[in-house]
């Protein structure tokens, strides 16, 4: 390698020397042969650069520079690129703030709803432009996993002179397959299945460029990596809850239901999905000795697979009231592998027209007459009840003016804990709101306030309970979850 080089900063992994410059990163293959890669030649180190390379050009095109020969400069030195026989390769990126990793954002609190956002539209972006392959992604593949991590925890287990922990966990596992088997075989047919990221976590995630900006995809193995598109989800969900930020896993998982057009079903084989990731992770704990965090993840995959039953929340209020600002909060606490699915009335509006949630406002009139209106609570009625078979928590976030009767129909429907927020403030609190909304999907405007009334039926249905919603955002929280408690 050439002078800068030799002098940079090198850290080590278990696969590669990665070389850290003032603006680039170079990544090297140790000559290295494990269960599931080998590098032990020079011409294998190459194809896997090249791989590598190919696997993270769809989401990180800006940051994966290129693949550059080492050769030898003279008087023991060596070059990156130019001519000569190539000694080894190495794949150029450039280079990035650590501080802007997602696990360091996360830690610092700086993971904000905007990026969050942005995070769960770059993943469904990549997701949806990925060529389906219908041949992998079999109910036999993930048993397949789960029978290699019962042998990595013994193995990790024996070499501690310990003896295995309970295998309940991975019983769990077997079991839940064994009922969401034909729901993987549809998905797998319906091209929910694809060459993916496949090692989506925190630390694998980056602020780059002002763009979240996932990397360092699973290049050694396709089959590995060629999964169902929410067991790739999943891997970022669980880390989120991991690290006790559920409010923010809650809503990459609502944002990417709402522009993925993924199905309410599929939350059905979202917490096999987590808790394999889960327990992905406890057995590489396990095998690296690391105790504390093999006992963390594996409490995390046994509560994923047995979960609280689903409850389903209303949220009402007049426009302007924080319906949405609560009812986030609400579906985070809610029970579910993420917290609870939240359905707005106001985005179940744009996606009938196929528009982005923060699409600026294009309705055709006849979306908010009567016989619009309740054709969106329709919609939004029939998402929870598929949500709630499904085995996850809803809350329903309209306005509710003229919609008690249906609020009361859900109830009765499904015999469920059904409860109703309804949300109270001053027309001027209302009014100062509105205008401090930025990059919201509601399209009420201070005309639309003023002419609302609070509904004089409330109080025939016991299923409502009035909310103070006036003061703070945390008061309101608090007063609202009372209500649940």
């Amino acid at each position: 390698m050439d002078g800068v080089t030799l002098a940079a900063p090198r850290i080590d992994t278990h696969i590669s020397h990665v070389f850290l410059t003032q603006d680039r990163v170079y990544k090297m293959k140790r000559p290295v042969k494990l269960p599931f890669l080998d590098f032990t030649t020079v011409a294998l180190r190459h194809r896997a650069c090249l791989a590598e390379l190919e696997a993270n050009r769809l989401l990180a095109p800006g940051m994966y520079l290129g693949v550059e020969p080492i050769v030898a400069a003279g008087g023991g030195r060596y070059r990156i690129g130019g001519p000569g026989e190539p000694l080894d390769w190495v794949v150029v990126m450039k280079r990035f703030d650590q501080a802007d990793q997602f696990d360091e954002l996360a830690r610092a609190g700086r993971l904000t709803p905007e990026l969050i956002d942005q995070t769960a539209d770059v993943i469904a972006a990549a997701h949806a432009a990925a060529v389906p392959v219908p041949t992998a992604g079999h109910t036999a593949d993930y048993r397949g996993i789960i029978r290699e991590l019962r042998a990595t925890e013994i193995h990790g287990a024996h070499q501690m002179d310990l003896d295995p922990g309970d295998p309940a966990v991975f019983d769990l596992l077997d079991a839940e397959l064994a009922h969401i088997d034909p729901l993987i075989e549809a998905r797998r047919r319906a091209g929910k299945v694809h060459r993916t990221h496949a090692d989506l976590h925190l630390r694998n995630i980056c602020l780059f460029e002002g763009r979240p900006t996932p990397f360092d995809a699973m290049e050694f193995d396709v089959h590995m990596a060629t999964i169902d598109r929410l067991y790739d989800l999943g891997f970022l969900l669980m880390d989120l809850v991991r690290m006790d930020h559920g409010a923010d896993a809650n809503r990459l998982m609502n944002r990417y239901w709402d522009t993925s057009g993924e199905e309410e079903g599929a939350f059905r084989v979202l917490p096999f999905f987590m808790a394999l990731r889960a327990v992905v992770r406890f057995a590489v704990s396990v095998e690296e000795g690391k105790l504390g965090d093999a006992s963390a993840y594996r409490q995390l995959a046994l509560k994923l697979l047995t979960p609280e039953p689903p409850r389903s929340v209303c949220v009402g209020g007049l426009s302007g009231v924080g319906k949405t600002t609560i009812a986030r909060a609400i579906a985070a606490h809610l029970p579910g592998p993420a917290g609870g699915r939240l359905l707005r009335t106001d985005v179940l509006r744009k996606q009938a027209l196929g528009q982005n949630p923060e699409a600026p406002a294009r309705m055709p009139g006849g979306l908010y007459s009567e016989v619009g209106r309740a054709s969106v609570y329709d919609v939004m009625f029939q998402h929870s009840n598929a949500a709630l078979d499904a085995g996850i928590s809803t809350v329903l976030d309209a306005t509710f003016q003229s919609e008690m009767m249906r609020f009361e129909g859900a109830a009765h429907r499904y015999r469920q804990p059904t409860t109703g927020i309804w949300l109270e403030a001053p027309l001027e609190v209302r009014l100062a709101r509105i205008a401090g909304r930025r990059g919201d999907a509601s399209d009420a405007d201070a005309e639309v306030a003023r002419a609302q009334q609070e509904p004089e039926v409330l109080d025939k249905f016991g299923g409502w309970h009035r909310v103070d919603a006036s003061g703070t955002v945390e008061e309101t929280i608090a007063n609202a979850l009372a209500v649940l408690a």
